[in-house]
């Protein structure tokens, strides 16, 4: 390999990485800044507790993935390891409170069956980001070891849950698009500068893309949200 090539790759990943984190940690704020964020300047009624907590754990999980990746580009990988116990944490914690948030945005809406269908399905959605997510953590955490996977399995991680904040700030469709764009982004970029795929975006990737698509379809299907509200009614 040539030196001025390695030599401009940590450069690059430096680059890349950070500006990832930024921009998901910056659709994250922007979309959920009327409902959560800034609420009081937009919204006199008060949030309920669970979602705040919801917010709260969010918010948290992408201040510390962007500090864990500035870490990293500091070369303070010690404190990126401590700090990743926190991190770790965190993740488990936001699964299965996501999960209650669904449900409970799901039981708000049944006594109007079609909007109690239409929030199943969306409800559906969330199950499927939040069960790609935690997989991707989970397989991040287990070869951390291996650095150029690990890196970019959070990535992925990150960018999966960029769906519902997209949905506040964009049509349906556009959004969904959006969403499948970001997550694209890193994957061309890293695979343009190093001339292959890595495998980890490769099925990284492919699942979150393929996740997403899947989650839409059946979040748009009424036969679906009707199925779903036979277990949560």
């Amino acid at each position: 390999m040539n030196s001025a090539v390695a030599d401009a790759r940590p450069e690059f990943e430096r680059r890349l990485y950070g500006g990832v984190a930024a921009l998901a940690a910056l659709v994250v704020f922007t979309g959920f800044a009327r409902s959560y964020y800034l609420r009081s300047l937009f919204v006199g009624t008060p949030l309920p507790v669970l979602l705040h907590v919801h917010g709260a754990i969010m918010s948290l999980w992408y201040a510390l993935f962007v500090s864990q990746v500035a870490l990293v580009a500091a070369h303070r990988v010690d404190l990126h390891r401590t700090l990743g116990i926190a991190t770790a944490t965190c993740a488990a914690v936001l699964v299965p409170v996501g999960a209650l948030v669904a449900l409970a945005f799901v039981r708000r809406s049944l006594p109007d069956a079609q909007a109690a269908a239409e929030a199943a399905g969306v409800a559906t959605y969330n199950f499927v980001t939040l069960s790609v997510f935690a997989a991707l953590v989970v397989t991040a955490l287990v070869l951390r070891h291996r650095s150029d996977v690990h890196k970019r399995l959070m990535t992925l991680a990150a960018l999966s849950l960029l769906g519902p904040p997209l949905g506040r700030l964009l049509p349906d469709v556009t959004a969904a698009l959006v969403s499948q764009g970001l997550v694209l982004l890193p994957i061309v970029l890293d695979s343009g500068r190093n001339r292959r795929l890595h495998p980890a975006f490769g099925w990284g990737g492919a699942l979150v893309l393929v996740s997403s698509g899947v989650a839409v379809a059946l979040a748009e299907s009424p036969a679906w949200g009707a199925f779903v509200l036979r277990f949560i009614g």
